[in-house]
């Protein structure tokens, strides 16, 4: 299961930014590869703002 937080557009390929259970990091998915979706009522325990600040420190992206 991921927990996306944000969306990219690269030339022709989406990307997805999320938090990855699985791999517990956060990981980048192309849109194009995503074979299955499923919208579930559950959400993540943490605010979309507090994972982007966090994934942006890790990846060293400056705030905006």
């Amino acid at each position: 299961m991921i927990w996306p937080f944000a969306l990219g557009f690269f030339d022709q390929v989406r990307v997805v930014a999320a938090w990855c259970e699985h791999r517990q990091g956060y990981r980048h998915f192309r849109t194009d590869r995503i074979a299955d979706l499923a919208v579930l009522e559950a959400r993540y325990p943490r605010r979309r703002q507090a994972l982007l600040k966090e994934w942006r420190e890790i990846e060293g992206i400056p705030a905006p």
